[in-house]
């Protein structure tokens, strides 16, 4: 279960790279792209606490 944990950790940091970086003339691609990444990140961590 902690390889799935670090896939959400990666795909939420892509997400969020991808939002600040490519995305810049589609303000809701660029916040669709932000929102989902943090919440993969949210996501990750929550496990993370949740199994300790």
């Amino acid at each position: 279960m902690k390889k799935r944990s670090s896939g959400f950790t990666i795909i939420g940091l892509l997400f969020v790279g991808i939002a600040m970086t490519l995305v810049d003339d589609n303000m809701y691609l660029k916040y669709g792209f932000l929102t989902l990444g943090t919440a993969f990140l949210f996501y990750s961590i929550f496990t993370m606490i949740k199994k300790k």
